[in-house]
């Protein structure tokens, strides 16, 4: 945690990288003509849940959404070419910003204050099961589908194993594997947390590239002084975090790419076929000094 621009590490070392905002104690907000200090966080803002099922909800308790259509995309993992096995798993985004609803910071412009929201469900997407109909929206994504890109894979593991991920290495999400196609379908599923975990890391990259997901890490994001920061097209991938909750939680808080392995301790169980998650994600904004500066 940053405040006035001074780091206070709450929790162990390597939890937060510099996200470029400086250590200036004041900061100002054209918006509403206000003076306040810095702070940065990291907010408990979302959920995601992966499933074997489409239309399946498990973090609203296993809720089954009856499909307007004969849907046949229902998740699996299978047998590939080989010993390799691929995947195709559904998900679903939710918007739960508990530091609102908990009341933990009154007045302050720089918490999300949205009611909870299912804002995103794979079932719906007609791209998520498709990869040739994804590029649509990220063309750019073509040329990362070499040999040369997916070598990438290994230094961003690295680097995101005591920290965090090189976020110049967008095209990759370190030991999870290739971020894109932004699709369901994985082409190396090694174990269900891999692959739940770079689902994750999928959607929110396309929730960027689709322009309705917003970056509020960052010096732009400090100065835009609101809870969403500022547009992001292509993710900076450090300002994420994983937490799982279900079906029981690892207590942990992940950085996109890390290695999985103390996670996926115990939690690769017969009966477990779908995971849910809370997702924390970086903030920098500037908190008036007065309370009543606040939107």
């Amino acid at each position: 945690m940053i405040l006035g621009g001074g780091l206070m590490n709450l929790g162990v070392q390597g939890d937060d990288y510099d996200t470029g905002v400086g250590t200036n104690p004041i900061c100002a907000c054209a918006n509403n003509l206000s003076v306040g200090t810095p702070v940065a966080f990291w907010e408990p803002r979302y959920m995601v849940d992966v499933t074997n099922t489409a239309g399946c909800m498990p973090l609203m308790g296993g809720v089954q959404i009856n499909l307007p259509f004969n849907s046949l995309e229902n998740g699996a993992v299978s047998a590939g070419r080989g010993k390799g096995k691929t995947a195709f798993m559904q998900l679903n985004e939710y918007i739960n910003p508990v530091m609102t609803a908990l009341g933990i910071i009154a007045a302050s412009p720089c918490l999300d204050n949205r009611s909870f929201d299912i804002p995103y469900m794979s079932w719906a997407d007609p791209t998520w099961n498709d990869d040739t109909l994804a590029l649509i929206l990220t063309p750019y994504a073509f040329a990362f589908s070499s040999i040369a890109s997916i070598a990438a894979e290994g230094p961003d593991s690295i680097q995101a194993t005591t920290g965090f991920p090189n976020q110049n290495l967008f095209w990759v999400a370190g030991a999870w594997g290739e971020m894109y196609p932004l699709t369901g379908n994985v082409n190396v599923a090694n174990t269900p947390e891999q692959v739940s975990h770079l689902l994750i890391a999928r959607i929110f990259a396309k929730l960027h590239a689709a322009g309705t997901q917003q970056s509020s890490a960052g010096a732009a994001a400090l100065q835009a002084c609101s809870a969403f920061g500022v547009p992001e097209l292509v993710m900076d991938k450090r300002q994420y975090k994983t937490n799982r909750v279900f079906p029981f939680p690892d207590a942990m808080c992940t950085p996109i790419g890390r290695p999985l392995y103390l996670q996926e301790a115990g939690a690769a169980r017969i009966t477990d076929k779908d995971y849910g998650y809370f997702i924390f994600q970086r903030k920098d904004c500037c908190q008036p000094y007065s309370a009543g500066s606040a939107n």
